[in-house]
């Protein structure tokens, strides 16, 4: 029995042992225990974590005190009722963010804060589409002061030496080489010493929050580029000038060539004005950066010209190339004189 009672204490008390050494060490491993090392995290800074954007503001003013003068948009030839202005550099998909090229959303609205303009300084802006009803561009451009082409449009032969004739009287011409339409800008700047090139500009490193959004800068003293200090163009092309230097210049890089360098983006050449980029007209991007005060700048180089109106094409009922002027004066609908007519497009200028 006692041997028994002998092992029995013996197990009762290793156990008993056992069970202090355990907890002993559990208080000791608990008090030796390091503190978690402070983690530098000073470069997680998140008001960084996005690219820096360019702000909003300003508005769109004009310097010129001409009167009355009568300003043309073409918004492209229309077919079955749907707009026509050609193929675009990028496509748009109906569950994608809206995208900004310069003829998405139709050329009357991107053209909206310039006709505003216009029209709040007293001049008159009329559509042309180029349509059956619209009659021959030479009869509407008889009355016209000045003609723009914004968008991916494109004309005929006819209407090319119509442009011409045009801008020989006198009358002022701008035009935009969006990507995807400089085939036909290549044509129109030919006979008035413009070019453009195939392709389009980016910039990996410098741009408005994605590398099609470009910045542009003046080259020196324009009218054109009078109080620009930069501007913003969403999908630009290559454009320059046979005769004179470039207006506007941006550092980029060649989508055909893939070359880094410096491009224009803008040139004028006597009464015609070419832009690489239509969609700095554009409600939403017209008051990016000095993109205002370029806006200002093309109304008053609109409305300055001094226009012959004997040598203008289709001057006194005359159309060229044997065509007969349309009964209806040939125009479709009636010329926007007072900004109520203006469609309701909220070009409100950014805090």
């Amino acid at each position: 029995m006692s041997t028994g009672r002998t092992l029995i204490a013996t197990f009762v008390l290793g156990f008993v042992l056992t069970i202090g050494l355990v907890a002993a060490g559990t208080v000791v491993v608990d008090d030796r225990t390091p503190e978690p090392a402070e983690v530098d995290q000073s470069h997680f800074q998140p008001d960084h974590a996005l690219p820096d954007e360019t702000p909003d503001g300003g508005e769109i003013t004009m310097d010129s005190e001409e009167q009355s003068n009568t300003v043309v948009i073409y918004t492209g030839a229309t077919t079955g009722g749907q707009t026509s202005l050609g193929q675009l550099p990028i496509q748009d998909v109906s569950d994608g963010p809206e995208l900004s090229t310069g003829s998405l959303g139709g050329t009357e609205r991107g053209v909206t804060p310039l006709v505003t303009t216009l029209v709040e300084n007293g001049h008159e802006v009329e559509f042309y589409s180029g349509a059956m009803n619209d009659g021959p561009l030479a009869q509407t451009l008889s009355d016209a002061d000045a003609f723009v082409a914004p968008g991916s449009v494109s004309f005929t032969e006819q209407d090319q030496e119509t442009i011409t004739s045009f801008t020989d009287a006198g009358g002022r011409f701008v035009m935009t080489a969006n990507p995807g339409s400089s085939d036909t800008a290549a044509e129109l700047g030919d006979s008035n010493g413009l070019y453009t090139e195939a392709g389009y500009l980016y910039n990996l490193t410098e741009n408005d929050n994605n590398y099609l959004s470009i910045y542009a800068e003046p080259t020196g003293s324009s009218d054109l580029t009078d109080g620009v200090e930069q501007v913003v163009f969403r999908s630009a092309s290559s454009v320059g000038a046979s005769d004179s230097d470039t207006v506007l210049e941006t550092d980029a890089t060649m989508s055909t060539s893939r070359e880094d360098g410096t491009y224009g983006v803008g040139a004028v050449d006597g009464n015609v004005a070419m832009i690489g980029d239509s969609s700095f007209l554009e409600p939403e991007n017209a008051y990016r950066a000095d993109n205002n005060e370029l806006i200002g700048n093309v109304a008053d180089f609109l409305v300055t010209g001094s226009v012959d109106e004997t040598s203008l094409p289709g001057a006194d009922n005359e159309s060229p190339a044997g065509q007969q002027p349309p009964t209806d004066g040939g125009q479709s609908q009636e010329p926007i004189g007072d900004a109520e007519d203006i469609p309701e497009m909220n070009t409100t200028e950014s805090e």
